[in-house]
């Protein structure tokens, strides 16, 4: 969060006021209070869009959905394409296939950051579709699909080594780290 200033935790109250995250977790059976959800900003040719990050569970466990609250919404890439069997109504942005590589999918050590970025280039790609009838990167099908095959050469490093233990503690401080009396004093 320290290298976008757009994102933000969203509270309860805030995800309330939102009917595309209160729908999302209504479909999910989820309540709102037991949903993680980021907001970040995103500049594309439709203008400045709102995005969500939803976390129905620990990252390492659940993978995170995006939606995009604003713009248009008609795109061959959004999940469920037929929401409410209407399309051009979901905002749930389908960013990569979850059987897929991980070179080729978001994972946790890619942080919040990483989840927006693709988020933000899967935005750009659908201003991109609507204008010129074409999808400007790779178009992979939807539904039960075989995974793509694997191509380490997409795989993008962490931003930085912290980010694979953010939502984990070490259980054992090196000494250079171990806070000594004079420390605590001055803390």
């Amino acid at each position: 969060m320290r290298l976008d200033s757009t994102i933000a935790l969203l509270t309860v109250r805030e995800m309330r006021r939102l009917p595309d995250v209160a729908a999302y977790a209504e479909r999910a059976r989820v309540r709102l209070w037991d949903l993680l959800a980021y907001s970040a900003l995103a500049e594309t040719g439709d203008g400045r869009l709102r995005l969500v990050a939803v976390f129905p569970g620990h990252p390492d466990t659940a993978h995170p959905d995006v939606l995009c609250l604003d713009g248009p919404r008609t795109s061959k890439h959004r999940n469920p394409p037929f929401e409410d069997g209407v399309f051009g109504k979901s905002a749930t942005l389908c960013l990569y296939y979850r059987q897929d590589p991980q070179e080729r999918r978001w994972t946790a050590e890619y942080g919040l950051l990483g989840l927006f970025d693709i988020a933000r280039v899967h935005v750009t790609n659908e201003y991109i579709w609507r204008r010129d009838g074409r999808w400007p990167s790779e178009d992979a099908p939807h539904g039960m699909t075989a995974p793509a095959r694997e191509e380490p050469s997409l795989a993008v490093p962490p931003l930085s080594p912290r980010n694979t233990i953010l939502h984990r503690r070490p259980s054992v401080l090196p000494a250079s780290e171990r806070p000594t009396t004079a420390r605590k004093a001055a803390a």
